[in-house]
């Protein structure tokens, strides 16, 4: 009996071990493939228009009818899409960066609800997602058409299993033509779960990185327009869509 009482022991702390160092491993592992904002991102938080709070960062115009909840791409830090929202805001969008589970999205489908119920009296609600934040953006909004006003999916498309073919609401495709990190036979084959009525648009000469300011993605296309350019026509497509879109504009 002590014998296995003693072997029990043996195996529960080399079980203990073995968990720890697999976790510590995956931690290391996502840290060391993280995404950084670049400095031209992160010089934006002195900015008075940029809030940083408990769960996400804020910018807001001194007057908006719109809100934009943009969830980004894996691994990458939301602080990369700075550049983006503060554009945005300089249009009179007020733009959520939320801060995601070890940059991933997936991790916290929902903080746009939590988001939403704080502010959910001040004009209308878009959801909006890079990459992975777009698929994982599309799973909440599958569930939640009725919190939105729109939807936005930059160099993304939604998952397999997020359904948005009947839904009402007005929904946004942007790509890069030069975009060699997007799967584009599950984007067209996406399109099945997507409306009619989705307005597709692409940026000529942009690719998936440019999308942020978190330097270049190993494997992606080299683009033949700058990061500046892409954004400042990204912002205008958006702008413009939203525009169109809300009774409110």
């Amino acid at each position: 009996m002590k014998k296995i009482k003693k072997h029990w022991k043996i195996f529960t702390v080399g079980l203990l071990i073995l968990i720890i160092s697999v976790l510590a491993g995956l931690y290391f592992f996502i840290r060391l493939n993280t995404y950084s904002a670049m400095p031209e991102a992160t010089d934006l938080l002195s900015l008075e228009t940029v809030h940083r709070e408990d769960s996400w960062i804020r910018v807001e115009p001194d007057s908006f009818t719109n809100s934009i909840v943009l969830y980004q791409g894996g691994l990458v830090e939301e602080e990369a899409y700075l550049p983006l929202a503060v554009k945005l805001s300089e249009e009179g969008y007020r733009v959520f960066l939320p801060s995601m589970p070890f940059n991933l999205a997936i991790l916290n489908l929902s903080i746009f609800e939590d988001i939403y119920n704080d502010y959910e009296e001040e004009g209308e609600w878009w959801i909006s997602g890079h990459s992975l934040g777009g698929a994982s953006a599309s799973i909440f909004a599958a569930g939640n058409t009725e919190l939105l006003d729109g939807i936005i999916f930059l160099a993304s498309y939604p998952s397999g299993n997020s359904d948005l073919s009947d839904t009402n609401v007005p929904v946004l495709s942007i790509t890069g033509s030069d975009d060699e990190i997007l799967n584009r036979t599950r984007y067209e084959e996406a399109s099945e779960n997507l409306p009619e009525h989705t307005v597709n648009e692409v940026i000529e000469g942009g690719n998936h990185s440019n999308f942020g300011y978190y330097g270049f993605q190993s494997g992606d296309g080299t683009g033949s327009i700058s990061r500046e350019s892409q954004h400042t026509e990204l912002a205008r497509l958006i702008s413009e869509f939203i525009k169109e879109n809300s009774p409110k504009e």
